[in-house]
């Protein structure tokens, strides 16, 4: 049976539509070994300047794997087009405190296999402002990753998620 309060929010107690459910995709971009994030813009309304997985909103009627395809080209660039979304990494949910939205991660493994350590630069035309860095699992800053998303990838450096 369809939500009646919509696919995208979560009823209060009172059955009002309360603080918005959000599905959002993001990658683990391997690169030979090496995991690629973004530093967000210093300019975002949140989290300026952390470091962040790529990815974004999924729009309805999109499946997850479509919508990081789609966010990648927009955040990166048409040369993303060549990365290769793999399975299912982690589903990770958070519920971000009153008005935050409650969120629900999927996380994919991507492979950018037709780029080299070499000029995967050159590949990537990033958004204004938007950084794209380049960092061993294990050596990830932890401290400089939004809040939400610190646990899952202190697994990633451990060693407990890797490249499928």
């Amino acid at each position: 049976m369809a939500d009646p309060q919509g696919p995208n929010t979560r009823a209060g107690g009172d059955g009002l539509r309360a603080e918005p459910r959000l599905l959002v995709a993001a990658g683990l971009v391997w690169l030979e070994g090496r995991l690629l994030v973004q530093r967000r813009s210093a300019a975002a309304e949140h989290g300026a300047g952390q470091l962040e997985l790529p990815g974004g909103k999924v729009e309805r009627g999109e499946s997850p794997s479509d919508a990081l395809v789609r966010e990648l080209r927009e955040e990166w660039g048409p040369r993303a087009s060549t990365l290769e979304v793999r399975g299912v990494a982690e589903i990770l949910h958070h519920v971000y405190p009153p008005p935050g939205p409650e969120v629900v991660l999927a996380v994919f493994h991507v492979h950018a296999t037709m780029w080299n350590l070499d000029d995967w630069r050159d590949q990537i035309e990033a958004e204004p402002g938007v950084e794209v860095l380049a960092f061993a699992p294990s050596a990830l800053p932890l401290d400089q990753f939004l809040a939400a998303d610190r646990p899952f990838l202190a697994s990633v450096r451990a060693g407990r998620v890797h490249s499928s």
